[in-house]
């Protein structure tokens, strides 16, 4: 029933994430899991999978894959390009609905100046045995996903190819697009009092340019404008480093700590980006730029669950009339809503 995936190129970076890793960041072992748990967990649940069976994580693409089974792949998050080879036949892979291969089928990320992650999910998910609790790859101490390790060409892995997705579809209530500036959120870190009120100002104030040095650890920062007269970083006795915490350097840069982050550290944490702009930073490119926002705690919560309300009821279960009249009405009037989805109907009726 398993079908195998053979990696014909490993691209930038590609890697296997599933479910997180709790109740080990005493031990110094972070949680893991996809930079964005909630538009990632759409990939799985187009293919009727549980949200957080193992996938991949593909960064600014460059990977390409060839199945040796029939199955079913679904990908949600930026459209990085996929294209589907089928003999001497390409095509255009949409985002947000389910794609049957067939036995040799080739896929391939090309990326896109829109956008920086997707998720790759498989029929049933990727075959992988969890270590300490979780599927998902860290590389910093080798544990979960092949070997600990990002894809390398050549590798082979199974994916379970248990289940037959329905007729479900993304609808586009998220972009995913780069904007040039991005605000993200916060609410105050645990040293934000220890900050001087021209620090905060300033850190509130400037913008911050995206170091191409980042990774699935932190997501490094610099002042664009070398004008700029940096906050002042001190050492404090190291205390836990929570998912999202914006640590002050010594040389006044920030970095955005992330799912592979250590669990404590020993730089100041001036804010916490909220969880529900994980969708932005997921996205974030080598020299974008951002500002932040400070917000309550309560307002934070209350967009974790404005978020995930909103992934809810953005997948529909559409029928083949409801696709056969939804192409019959693109064709027959100029409307822009229609001609959006109208390709990925297609793909729909051709399994």
């Amino acid at each position: 029933m398993t079908a195998n995936i053979e990696i014909l190129n490993a691209g930038f970076h590609s890697i296997i994430q599933g479910n997180q890793r709790i109740g080990f960041k005493s031990f110094g072992v972070p949680e893991s899991g996809p930079v964005d748990p909630f538009t990632s967990s759409i990939a799985n649940l187009l293919l009727e999978n549980k949200p957080s069976d193992p996938l991949l994580e593909i960064t600014q693409g460059g990977l390409e894959f060839v199945s040796h089974k029939d199955t079913y792949i679904a990908i949600s998050g930026a459209d990085l390009n996929a294209i589907l080879f089928r003999k001497k036949e390409s095509n255009k892979i949409p985002v947000g609905i389910s794609i049957r291969l067939r036995d040799g089928d080739r896929v391939k990320f090309n990326g896109s100046n829109n956008g920086f992650r997707c998720w790759c999910a498989f029929c049933g998910g990727i075959k992988v045995s969890p270590v300490i609790s979780s599927t998902s790859a860290l590389e910093s101490s080798n544990l979960g996903g092949i070997f600990g390790r990002r894809l390398l060409k050549g590798d082979i892995f199974e994916v379970i190819n248990n289940t037959k997705p329905g007729n479900k579809i993304l609808l586009p209530l998220l972009n995913f697009g780069n904007k040039r500036n991005v605000y993200l959120r916060v609410t105050k870190g645990s040293q934000y009092d220890k900050f001087s009120k021209d620090d905060i100002e300033t850190f509130f104030k400037n913008s911050y340019r995206v170091l191409s040095n980042s990774n699935r650890i932190g997501i490094r920062l610099s002042f664009p404008d070398d004008k700029i007269k940096p906050i002042k970083g001190f050492n404090i006795l190291s205390d836990p480093s929570p998912l999202g915490a914006v640590q002050i350097t010594t040389d006044g840069n920030p970095i955005i700590l992330l799912q592979d982050r250590g669990t404590v550290g020993g730089y100041p944490k001036i804010a916490t980006v909220i969880k529900a702009d994980f969708i932005k930073v997921a996205q974030l490119k080598p020299n974008q730029l951002i500002n932040f926002k400070l917000i309550s705690v309560e307002d934070a919560l209350k967009e974790y669950y404005n978020i995930s309300s909103l992934l809810e009821k953005s997948l529909i279960e559409v029928n083949t009339d409801l696709i056969k009249d939804y192409i019959s009405l693109s064709e027959k009037y100029d409307l822009s809503y229609f001609r959006l989805y109208t390709e990925n109907f297609k793909f729909l009726l051709k399994r």
